[in-house]
């Protein structure tokens, strides 16, 4: 079972929740711009901007093998906190935390979480 973090717009209705799970994501792991652009985590986008321009233009004087390992680890921070990234970035979109639940998939928390707050059945 994965947990999954519930955001939603209850202004919107039962439709506009987003459903987050924590765990690793690789395509923040590989693909980090475009998964914070995707996400519309503009902060952690600016981050990524300022460490990778960071370590290019540090390499010179700390190596490249040093930098190469400093981004990957960076970027291995980045796959673990993945779905903390993108909750803030739908807070700061005024989406509001709903809590957090356990469920086999993505579409188990979703039927979950509609049948505990709005009775839901699917």
């Amino acid at each position: 079972m994965t947990l999954y973090a519930i955001y939603a717009k209850p202004e919107n209705g039962p439709d506009a929740i987003s459903i987050l799970a924590d765990k690793f994501s690789w395509g923040a792991f590989l693909f980090a711009p475009l998964w914070a652009i995707s996400r519309g985590a503009i902060a952690y986008l600016l981050l990524w901007i300022v460490v990778a321009g960071g370590l290019f233009l540090l390499a010179p004087w700390i190596g490249d093998d040093i930098a190469g390992l400093l981004y990957l680890i960076f970027a291995l921070w980045t796959g673990f906190a993945a779905s903390s990234i993108a909750g803030r970035a739908l807070e700061g979109r005024n989406w509001i935390a709903s809590g957090e639940l356990a469920a086999e998939n993505t579409i188990a928390a979703e039927r979950i979480w509609l049948e505990k707050n709005y009775g839901f059945r699917s």
